[in-house]
């Protein structure tokens, strides 16, 4: 139950924990590493298994591959997810586990706010041991949290990634090395026991979204002046608080937009979560579009209407963050604008997809192994600066219009273009 008036423990503070108070429980802890009796193959009978990812809906989008290959090897297995509590819902519309746990990190401010997240973490161990699972699969990257959780569980298997770099208590009983040269999604299947080659977009699960949220969508859209039919095409400004650092610069946006606009005839749709309101809403100020062709639903949408929203669209463009992901396993065409990381990581997966990355010497300076801290070396980030307005919209015309010359009628102004 959240605490009225509670939030989230800032990011940061979490990072700085799981930094220094994670590396002291990790030395707190090595008797139980040294007396469990740790077992190097991977047990064939399992029957309940954990799979630990807390942060980014993009990632358990990612994950879903993984996924994939624990059923195919453990048809008998109840598979239960682990995540945090903003993320429960996108985890139960993938439909792909069966069971989904969560830990609600609002617990207010200071002292007592770290108190009763202590508190709720205690329950939780005492869940999970109660739970008896056979293994556990945790996909955190390098956190010692979730690695010290895996050993808490009781768990006679667990398997985690590892880098010569970050200790995390040598806890796991199987120790995956985690390639920077692989995309994420393919370090996740090699954790789960397979890692082939590159991930296919058919790998990918999409979220399952209803008639009911495809119908909100039509109605938002035709009370705003957009009509069933029209082509549109979605803008992500936001790249969640994991790290701003990923964005495109705001104005930049609202370029693109005018230009989707005075140049193709195509309306936009700008989109972000509550706490991204504000941010969108001042992209959506400096542009001062006729109704119909700027609609604002930052804040607005559940995850499942952005789902319906993002299949409605004609093509999304998004900072690397998670719309991105969840667009391009829908199977919509997908533009990711990447900067301080690499999209030989996070580039979006599926049949029309496309990623713009123009870095400088520094780039990229935001690693899995550093928990996603940007150190931004030259003070701004020329990294993103560099991606201009005039080659993302050509780009977006590309996937928009699959390459080929069309003839856009005129809805508003007489607007008529040829594209190329």
């Amino acid at each position: 139950m959240r605490v009225p008036g509670a939030r989230n423990i800032s990011m940061k503070r979490l990072q700085a924990a799981d930094k220094l108070l994670g590396f002291l429980a990790c030395l707190l802890f090595q008797p139980l590493r040294w007396m469990r009796r740790g077992r190097e193959a991977e047990p064939r009978d399992l029957e309940r298994v954990l799979l630990v990812k807390f942060w980014g809906i993009g990632s358990l989008q990612l994950l879903s591959p993984a996924v994939r290959v624990l059923r195919a090897r453990h048809p008998r297995a109840r598979l239960v997810l682990l995540t945090l509590a903003e993320n429960g819902e996108f985890a139960r519309g993938l439909a792909i586990f069966d069971e989904v746990l969560e830990l609600d990190l609002c617990s207010g401010r200071r002292i007592l706010g770290w108190t009763r997240l202590m508190a709720r973490l205690a329950r939780l161990v005492a869940q999970l041991r109660s739970s008896r699972f056979d293994a556990v699969f945790d996909f955190e990257f390098f956190t010692r949290f979730s690695a010290l959780l895996s050993l808490l569980t009781g768990a006679r298997w667990t398997s985690g990634f590892e880098a010569p770099q970050v200790w995390r208590g040598g806890f796991h009983t199987r120790a995956v090395p985690f390639n920077r040269y692989w995309h994420v999604a393919r370090n996740f299947r090699a954790l789960a026991g397979d890692g082939g080659g590159e991930i296919a977009p058919e790998e990918l699960v999409p979220f399952r979204f209803g008639e009911q949220e495809r119908e909100r969508i039509a109605k938002l859209l035709s009370e705003r002046g957009l009509p069933a039919g029209v082509p549109l095409v979605v803008l992500n400004p936001n790249a969640g608080g994991l790290s701003l650092e990923r964005r495109w610069p705001r104005e930049r946006f609202a370029e693109l937009a005018r230009a989707l606009v005075e140049q193709d005839g195509t309306p936009v749709v700008l989109v972000g979560s509550p706490a991204e309101r504000e941010y969108v809403a001042g992209l959506a100020a400096e542009l001062r579009l006729e109704r119909g062709w700027l609609v604002n639903l930052a804040g607005e949408l559940s995850i499942a209407e952005l789902c319906a929203l993002l299949a409605r669209a004609g093509a999304l463009v998004s900072n690397d963050s998670g719309p991105m992901h969840i667009g391009a396993a829908l199977g919509t065409p997908t533009l990711g604008l990447f900067g301080p990381e690499t999209p030989v990581m996070y580039a979006p997966i599926g049949r029309r997809t496309s990623a713009l990355w123009r870095p400088p010497v520094c780039s990229p300076c935001i690693n899995v192994h550093d928990n996603k801290v940007a150190n931004c070396v030259r003070g701004h980030p020329e990294c993103l600066t560099n991606l201009s307005v005039e080659e993302v919209h050509e780009e977006l015309r590309l996937l928009l219009w699959d390459g080929v010359l069309h003839v856009l009628p005129a809805r508003k102004s007489g607007l008529t273009q040829v594209l190329a």
